[in-house]
């Protein structure tokens, strides 16, 4: 079965006081509410640096969990340093096959 996602979102947040921070956010379908959805950065990245590639590990954690189909949040935050490249898109990974992608909103 594919995987389901849903409700991605990103944004830059340029709002004072320094640093400036960056966010992904979106919901995954997973087997059990025991299981964590994490978004990591994609080695290597794209030829595109104002494309952000996100990887999205599924963890189970430990112990007895009811096997119910749940929304996991997949959550990825980043404080950029000054001068840093501003991404404009987001594209999430799962096992090396592309899930969802999104635009950056600017919020300043």
């Amino acid at each position: 079965m594919p995987l389901k996602t849903k409700d991605w979102y990103a944004w830059l947040n340029l709002m004072p006081p320094p640093p400036d921070d960056f966010h992904v956010i979106g919901k995954v379908l997973v087997s059990n509410p025991g299981v964590l959805a994490q978004l990591c950065f994609k080695e290597p990245q794209g030829i595109n640096p104002t494309i952000l590639l996100l990887d999205l590990h599924l963890v189970q954690q430990p112990g007895m969990w009811p096997q119910v189909m749940t929304w996991a949040t997949a959550r990825y935050d980043e404080i950029l340093p000054p001068g840093s490249a501003k991404y404009s898109e987001v594209e999430v990974f799962f096992e090396n096959a592309p899930i969802a992608r999104t635009k950056v909103d600017v919020v300043s």
